[in-house]
C-alpha cells in the first residue's frame, strides 16, 4: 500500500519473510502498519514470513523489544501471498498480514491531515498488546506471538504509512506486537499514542477515511502493475470510535505477495491511543477460513484492551 521507508521490524529476523498485504495493517510496515508472513500450501509468491503484515508500514527506524522473544521461526515454503482484506507489522507487506511503515510525506491519502499538536507531548502508558488467543480465528489457526511487544521508532516527520491506503500523522509513540499461526500466516497489533485525545480522535477518522476509499486505491495499484483490477474493500463492523474492514485483492510483487489474498484491519480509538489490528489469509479459497461475523467482538476486545 505504498512509498514507506523500509524500517526493520524484530520479525524480520525470521528465516522467511513474506510481505503481506495490508493496509493496515504495513510493506513490512502490518500491519501495517508491517508484518507478512508465508501460508503453507497456497500459491509460492514467497516463501516466509516478512514483518510486513496486512496493515502497517514501517520507517527505517528499528524497533526495541519490550518483552521476550519466542525466537526464529522457519515457515514452509509455500505461498507467501495473503488472501484479502485491507493492512500491522511496522509497515506494510505482500502477502501481508498486518502492516505499518514509518514514512515522512509517503503514501495515503493526500487528504490525510497536517501535523497534529506540539511534537513534544508525553506518550500516553501504552496498554499491553492483546492475547494470541483472543485473536479472530484463534480457535482454529492457533496464533502465538513473535517475540514480545516492540517499541517502534517514530520518524521525525511523524508519519507511519498504513498499507497502500492511509497513514498516521502526529503519534508520539508507536508499539508493535507480531504474531504467527500454525499455518505461518501473519498477524499484527500496532499501538499508535498520541499527546491528547482530539489529536487520536483525529488520527483515527483519518485513517477510517483512507481505508473507506482502499478499494480505488488499491485498484488504481492494480492497475499500474498490469494485474486484475479486482481489489473488493468491505466494512464488516463499526461501534463508538471502532471500525473493521476486510480486503480481497490480487497482490503483485513489490507492493505485496503476489496473488489472492484477504486483509482483514481493526481500527480503534479510546482516549489518547490508537490500535490498529490486522491479520492475513492467503489464496482465494484458504484453509480454516475466517467469518468477519466475529468482527464485532474483536473490536469490543480491542476497546477493552486500552482501558485494561
Amino acid at each position: 500500500m505504498n512509498a514507506f521507508f523500509k524500517q526493520r521490524h524484530r520479525l524480520r529476523t525470521l528465516v522467511a519473510v513474506v510481505t503481506a498485504a495490508g493496509i493496515g495493517v504495513a510493506t513490512a510496515s502490518c500491519a501495517g502498519h508491517s508484518a507478512a508472513h508465508t501460508a503453507a500450501g497456497l500459491p509460492a509468491a514467497a516463501s516466509s514470513v516478512s514483518s510486513t503484515g496486512a496493515g502497517i508500514s514501517s520507517g527505517t527506524s528499528s524497533g526495541t523489544s519490550t518483552g521476550a522473544g519466542t525466537g526464529a521461526v522457519t515457515t514452509p515454503g509455500g505461498p507467501s501471498a495473503s488472501t484479502a482484506g485491507p493492512a500491522p507489522s511496522s509497515t506494510t507487506a505482500g502477502p501481508k498480514a498486518p502492516t505499518t511503515s514509518a514514512t515522512a510525506g509517503s503514501s495515503g491519502p493526500s487528504s490525510q491531515p497536517g501535523p497534529v499538536g506540539p511534537p513534544n507531548q508525553p506518550a500516553p502508558p501504552v496498554p499491553p498488546p492483546v492475547s494470541a488467543s483472543n485473536l479472530p480465528n484463534a480457535a482454529k489457526v492457533s496464533w502465538r506471538p513473535m517475540g514480545g511487544l516492540v517499541a517502534m521508532t517514530v520518524p521525525p516527520a511523524h508519519d507511519i504509512g498504513i498499507g497502500e491506503c492511509a497513514k498516521v500523522h502526529g503519534a508520539v509513540a508507536w508499539h508493535e506486537q507480531g504474531y504467527v499461526s500454525a499455518q505461518n500466516t501473519p498477524a499484527q497489533e500496532d499501538i499508535f499514542g498520541f499527546g491528547d485525545a482530539a489529536s487520536a480522535a483525529q488520527q483515527f477518522s483519518a485513517i477510517a477515511a483512507g481505508l473507506n476509499a482502499c478499494t480505488q486505491t488499491t485498484r488504481d495499484l492494480q492497475r499500474t502493475a498490469g494485474v486484475p483490477q479486482d481489489a473488493v474493500v468491505t466494512t464488516t463492523a463499526t461501534a463508538v470510535r471502532a471500525q473493521a474492514w476486510s480486503r480481497r485483492w490480487t497482490g503483485f510483487a513489490g507492493q505485496s505477495a503476489a496473488g489472492p489474498q484477504t486483509n482483514h484491519y481493526y481500527l480503534v480509538q479510546r482516549g489518547p491511543t490508537v490500535i490498529l489490528a490486522s491479520f492475513t489469509e492467503f489464496g482465494a479459497s484458504p484453509p480454516n477460513p475466517y467469518d468477519p461475523v466475529g468482527d464485532p467482538a474483536v473490536l469490543t476486545m480491542l476497546s477493552a484492551s486500552v482501558a485494561s
